[in-house]
């Protein structure tokens, strides 16, 4: 058996609806191939738009299989209109770690979430201190009514 590398790309606006992901699995262990590992890497940019795309759903799986029964993984992707790219290449060792596109991701979401928490957190003081100066403002007002 061959080790295998299969990565894809969805349209994120059809990927909620898209079961390929499962269904490539279910194909790997229908041939007895072997999946050693399956990531839904998620929503990440495209270096270039494709089909007015400028971000995808990535999904990446490597299995083992005999080499004549990857036509029957590869014929998943000849007609499903969600697929905006797929790729399938042939890897010396089967890999079990996480992939680096999957820490990649990772990183850029906690980086994103710790920016937008920043971002938060100052549009927060910048309120309350518009409304500290409100407050300041309607005071001296009123002392001045006096």
């Amino acid at each position: 058996m061959n080790h295998y590398e299969l990565v894809f790309i969805v349209n994120p606006q059809l990927s909620k609806d898209s079961k390929l992901f499962d269904k490539c699995k279910e194909q790997i262990t229908s041939i007895n191939g072997i999946l050693h590992r399956a990531e839904d890497i998620g929503l990440r940019d495209l270096a270039y738009q494709i089909d007015d795309c400028s971000k995808g759903h990535y999904f990446l799986l490597n299995f083992d299989c005999l080499p004549n029964h990857l036509n029957e993984i590869e014929s998943l992707f000849k007609f499903d209109e969600t697929i905006l790219r797929s790729s399938i290449v042939k890897k010396r060792r089967a890999e079990t770690e996480t992939s680096a596109l999957m820490s990649q991701t990772k990183i850029t979401q906690v980086n994103s979430e710790k920016t937008l928490s920043d971002e938060t957190t100052i549009e927060k003081k910048a309120e309350t201190k518009s409304e500290e100066k409100n407050e300041n403002t309607e005071l001296s007002d009123s002392k001045e009514e006096k």
